[in-house]
């Protein structure tokens, strides 16, 4: 019985763990990025960004012409070997991102205002570029959360990902 029990809570905490967030809302998913960042959750922060399977997945979808998908893949493929998707990689520039600002602005910086959350359809997918507006005592910073798209796991961040703006 003792065996069965600590098999099903350790089952529940593999599932769990390897379950990224959904995010369909794009302010939602904005708000959570943010709360990435400002409670320093790395592991969440990088479950954000597409995944090479996911782009994959995304671009054969697309309605673009077949010679434009072919292209887009081999790109694709090419930054798979070129690291662009690997974890050292992704974790390095959040690091590197998020310490631009100090532990002080992140504890204590709060959302001001939403600015582009408008999307627009590439090739059958929805795809946007919002910025949050970050207060920090009487400054503001553009937290431009990246280009964005719509998957059918939610959100998620393409490209270079957060910068200041």
């Amino acid at each position: 019985m003792k065996k069965l029990i600590l098999g099903l809570i350790v089952a529940g905490l593999l599932i769990s763990c390897n379950k990224s967030k959904k995010i369909f809302d794009l302010k939602q998913f904005c708000k959570y990025t943010i709360a990435c960042y400002k409670n320093d959750n790395i592991s969440e922060a990088r479950a954000l960004r597409i995944k090479k399977e996911e782009l994959m997945s995304a671009i054969t979808a697309m309605t673009m012409p077949e010679t434009n998908k072919k292209q887009e893949l081999e790109a694709t493929e090419n930054r798979a070997k070129n690291g662009y998707f690997d974890k050292t990689r992704l974790e390095k520039a959040y690091s590197e991102f998020r310490t631009v600002q100090d532990k002080d602005f992140w504890e204590n910086c709060t959302i001001e205002e939403y600015k582009y959350l408008q999307t627009e359809d590439f090739f059958g997918f929805e795809m946007a570029e919002p910025i949050v507006v970050l207060k920090y005592g009487d400054k503001t910073k553009n937290f431009k959360i990246g280009e964005l798209i719509k998957t059918h796991k939610g959100w998620k961040i393409l490209g270079a990902g957060p910068s200041w703006k």
